[in-house]
């Protein structure tokens, strides 16, 4: 307990009216309601968002910004709570205050999360279930915020599906803000003291609450600055961060404080200001959308719409025409009363009822299970939450409090651990066949005999390479060398390979989907004596086109810096290769080149023809074959008949449409092409494991194991490719 050896408000002037002193004994106003129905009425508007937005993006597109609404009210709830600690005892016990918080978040939390570590155990592929026990275990001890954004980041871990306890990031998020903020309050307030004893001054309330203002106003645009940054630059950990997102947490804070200057604000402005604010909750989640870079900046419109809402339903009191005469409607109270059980429960029903039928749910299906969801939340309520909160001698004793919370995330853990042993084998028991190993002569046919095999192949070889277990390393060399750029940045790192001595300078050029080619052309280049130059950057194609979910430009930014490079190193040969799996808004050359067909046509051809003026020999490598899920997943759940994971090979192009005019327009742009989806398909079928291969990573990159083993047909196919003098200088 930190206890401050004065009082925060003198006693004597507890009738002067907080509209006249602005002390902190008017810390939330005389006008303060110690139940704001139009709060609870916002945390039914927030949960709805979130749901609908979970059960189907279409229902309401940026329906995430509920979240957003989530941390305002937290916020400005709990700040109320210390600011009146601080008013009527002059301290703020810290162990009183955590104890409050697990009364009120762990026993829902950590049921909430025993009961999904059994389910995932009992409903999920094992590589699924594993993956999410991990999470759960994040989520127990608060730091799922750290360990999703470490996913997210993961650009080959990042199309992973979805993790049941996902949605604890933003109960980390707040824990973590509220380990600070009751720390930030006392230092404020001894401030204010020192302040105290230097003035003579009666009325000296005013410097404390300017002091914390200033101080935590400072933080939040600390925090709003960095997150739009790092929006830009890293996304995945943008949105997860307690740093990134500290700053809306504050904005219900700051509101809290400046509660005094509501109880002046005019009628007229507030009953607006209170509509305008709920107004642009809405509108956030109607234009905003997947596709939006966020939080960053566009976070601004839910943050201060709500704050809006808040503050004039401050100076309202319960007027009728106000947004309070919507919120505090019964269908909005009750919902928000259930609003926190059902947040909890609903993320887990939608993705493990999913598991449970075995594909994904259609929008009648969600919405069903959102409501059963919903159902669960009352029960949790009703029989769980309420009556914990009501359980006077644990309210009186708040070590008691935190011991119970100490003992319920413990016994969690425990049955998390157990759940364990639910978790079926990742390992088959079938035979071992012979490892697969590239020869320096393979040609083609005997490739497609291996193919064929591999569309027959029924259980999964024990001795697959790679196992399941080791799929998270198992990734191109290039990434642990920071060779091929994440989502963030958009810098060329020289990296080169091969034999780095020779004259011969190889380029290849793309994303990731050129990436995965680096094993067969770093097998190919030590062969051949050629010094292999990689300048790759995950999400980014070389075509010269404009994507939505590039706001700031920063693949476009990457590739004119690439290209300024290509253009300087002379190159014998550039191997270029890209993902085909989204449409582009426009292309660069727009205006430039017509005749292709459209933005990303255009785009095709302008990277092809800049390419032709800057090397010597370019062959574009047209994009994998893809599977329908992620290969790992599949085969983990799939051990005694591997077939149900292969693709016919008439569906495994993307765009086919896309890749024909691809092609066309490097014949055209006189670049040579090689198309690899005979190296992946048997005539009628594209198999995921081939001999004791694990062909691809997910649902599109090959494995490492995979490119090293097809290397000596790519090797074949470019010196076919490469002109005679070269071919024969090189070999």
């Amino acid at each position: 307990m930190i206890r401050l050896p004065l009082r925060i408000c003198d006693r004597t002037r507890r009738s002067t009216s907080s509209r006249t002193t602005g002390s902190w004994c008017g810390g939330l106003g005389g006008e303060h309601r110690s139940f704001r129905p139009d709060v609870e009425g916002l945390r039914a508007v927030a949960i709805l968002l979130v749901v609908l937005y979970h059960v189907h993006a279409g229902l309401a597109p940026g329906g995430y910004v509920g979240v957003d609404v989530f941390f305002v009210i937290s916020g400005f709830l709990i700040t109320g709570q210390l600011v009146r600690e601080l008013r009527t005892g002059g301290r703020i016990s810290f162990l009183a205050f955590y104890a409050r918080r697990a009364r009120r978040i762990l026993p829902a939390a950590m049921l909430t999360l025993i009961v999904t570590a059994v389910a995932s155990a009992l409903l999920l592929n094992p590589l699924a279930a594993r993956r999410a026990l991990e999470d759960v275990l994040s989520a127990i001890y608060f730091g799922a915020n750290v360990h999703f954004s470490a996913q997210g980041a993961d650009y080959f871990n990042a199309g992973l599906s979805p993790s049941p306890v996902q949605h604890f990031w933003s109960l980390a998020v707040e824990e973590q803000f509220y380990i600070v903020w009751p720390l930030l309050l006392v230092a404020s307030s001894l401030v204010w003291l020192r302040v105290r004893r230097r003035s003579r001054r009666e009325r000296v309330q005013r410097p404390v609450i300017g002091a914390v203002i200033v101080v935590l106003a400072t933080l939040a645009a600390i925090s709003l600055i960095t997150s739009i940054r790092e929006t830009a630059s890293s996304p995945s950990w943008a949105y997860f961060s307690i740093v990134t997102r500290a700053w809306e947490l504050a904005v219900g804070a700051l509101i809290a404080l400046a509660l005094p200057l509501a109880a002046r604000l005019d009628r007229r402005l507030a009953i607006p200001l209170s509509w305008v604010g709920l107004s642009c909750i809405a509108l956030a989640a109607v234009l905003f959308s997947d596709t939006t870079s966020y939080p960053g900046d566009s976070a601004l419109l839910p943050v201060l719409g709500t704050a809006a809402v808040i503050y004039g339903g401050s100076a309202l009191a319960g007027r009728r025409f106000g947004a309070e005469a919507l919120l505090r409607t019964p269908p909005f109270q009750r919902v928000g009363a259930w609003s926190y059980s059902w947040y909890l429960w609903h993320w887990p029903a939608l993705v493990l009822a999913a598991a449970l039928l075995g594909h994904s749910l259609s929008e009648i299906q969600a919405v069903a299970v959102a409501v059963v969801s919903l159902g669960i939340a009352v029960m949790s309520f009703v029989l769980l939450e309420r009556p914990i909160r009501r359980i006077e001698i644990v309210a009186r004793r708040p070590a008691l409090g935190l011991t119970a919370g100490g003992v319920l995330a413990a016994i969690a853990i425990a049955i998390v651990a157990l759940s364990g042993s639910l978790v079926g084998p990742l390992a088959s028991t079938a035979a071992a066949p012979a490892s697969l190993t590239a020869q320096h002569k393979l040609a083609a046919s005997s490739l497609r005999a291996d193919l064929i095999a591999g569309a027959r192949t029924i259980r999964v070889p024990s001795n697959l390479h790679p196992s399941l277990t080791a799929m998270t390393s198992a990734l191109p060399r290039i990434i642990a060398d920071g060779c091929q750029l994440g989502f963030g940045g958009d810098q060329i790192k020289p990296c080169i390979y091969g034999d780095r001595r020779s004259h011969t300078t190889v380029v290849v050029f793309g994303d990731s989907h050129a990436g995965h080619w680096f094993d067969a052309l770093n097998w190919i280049s030590n062969r051949r004596h050629w010094r292999l130059v990689v300048m790759t950057k995950e999400g980014c194609t070389p075509a010269e086109v404009t994507f939505a979910d590039d706001p700031n430009s920063l693949c476009a930014r990457w590739r004119e810096k690439a290209k300024a490079r290509i253009a300087r190193l002379n190159a014998a040969l550039v191997i270029v290769s890209w993902a085909r799996w989204r449409q582009p808004l426009a292309s660069q050359s727009a205006g430039v080149l017509t005749g292709y067909g459209g933005p990303w046509q255009d785009g095709v051809a302008a990277i092809f023809q800049f390419l032709r003026r800057s090397a010597k020999q370019v062959i574009f490598i047209s994009d994998t074959p893809y599977l329908p899920q992620s290969a790992p997943d599949c085969v983990a759940d799939h051990l005694s008949d591997v077939r149900r994971c292969a693709n016919e090979r008439s569906d495994a192009t993307v765009l086919p449409a896309i890749k024909a005019a691809e092609l066309r327009i490097a014949k055209q742009e006189q670049i040579d092409s090689i198309d690899p989806t005979s190296w992946f398909c048997a005539p009628r079928v594209c198999p995921v494991i081939v001999g004791n291969i694990l062909v691809y990573h997910d649902k599109s990159h090959m494995t490492t194991e995979w490119s090293r083993f097809i290397a000596p047909v790519l090797g074949n196919a470019i010196l076919r490719a490469m002109p005679p003098v070269a071919n024969a200088t090189h070999s």
